[in-house]
């Protein structure tokens, strides 16, 4: 990319994963909470019989028989999984803590702290998950931010814990309109434009940018039309409505809009 002169940037998704556990899941109590659920879900899964016991419990309740999910401490998705299993499974442990020992509980108060913890961390998986598919852009950090910010992604939590999110959020992303790769990209893309951006110096240095490769393209195409005789393109055919939101996260987006 160097050799290209073409700008790098830094992993969009590894950082979103940087802002869950440093916002969230290293805080005290939830890291304490995580800890217990870890306990549980280890429980069943080196005891068969506790398993084959709680399965049973499970068809009682006219429950579909399913495992607890094992999270794994360097992905914060998978604690998002573990938190889900466990979530779902409430009321079957409720049962088999009446009648077995558990190596650990999860007191009221912790239940409740996951479940809002459950509650912000689904948008931000779901966002990871889109902005890692191959039709991602970087035309998407600056409203994937600007949603962040505006707490659209993180409510439900309480006041110390959205701060400190948000904290580690404009940490991260402080500069992140500064930079015309995603300034550019953002103005473009027909479904942004320039509605997501927060600061009004920052919109006009993109739009600077923006029109400095234009003069950059004109001058190329003068260049190449003195030097080649062109045809003119056939049109490719448009399988998607420019500025339609099909996915959860443009959904999002248009919430934020209206």
């Amino acid at each position: 990319m160097d050799q290209l002169g073409v700008a790098s940037l830094g992993c969009f998704a590894r950082t979103l994963q940087l802002i869950v556990h440093e916002g969230l899941l290293s805080q005290h109590s939830v890291s304490d909470a995580l800890a217990n659920a870890r306990k549980i879900v280890g429980h069943f899964k080196h005891l068969p019989l506790a398993y084959s016991r709680l399965e049973d419990i499970q068809v009682e309740l006219n429950m579909q028989p399913k495992h607890l999910q094992q999270d794994v401490q360097t992905r914060w998705n998978s604690s998002q999984y573990m938190i889900e299993s466990l979530i779902a499974q409430k009321r079957t442990l409720s049962a088999y803590t009446a009648e077995y020992d558990l190596r650990a509980t999860l007191t009221a108060n912790q239940w409740g702290l996951l479940e809002k913890a459950s509650t912000v961390l689904a948008p931000f998986e779901m966002t990871t998950r889109e902005v890692s598919a191959s039709s991602a852009s970087v035309a998407d950090v600056i409203p994937i931010v600007f949603s962040v910010g505006k707490t659209r992604l993180i409510r439900g939590l309480r006041q110390d814990m959205k701060c400190t999110l948000l904290d580690a959020v404009n940490r991260r992303f402080n500069d992140v309109e500064s930079e015309p790769l995603y300034s550019v990209a953002t103005l473009l893309d027909p479904r942004y434009k320039d509605r997501y951006f927060t600061n009004a110096d920052t919109l006009r240095l993109g739009k600077e940018a923006l029109m400095a490769e234009v003069g950059k393209m004109e001058e190329v195409l003068k260049t190449t039309s003195e030097t080649t005789a062109s045809e003119p393109a056939d049109k490719t055919p448009r399988t998607e409505a420019l500025g339609t939101s099909t996915s959860s996260l443009g959904s999002i987006f248009d919430e934020i809009l209206e």
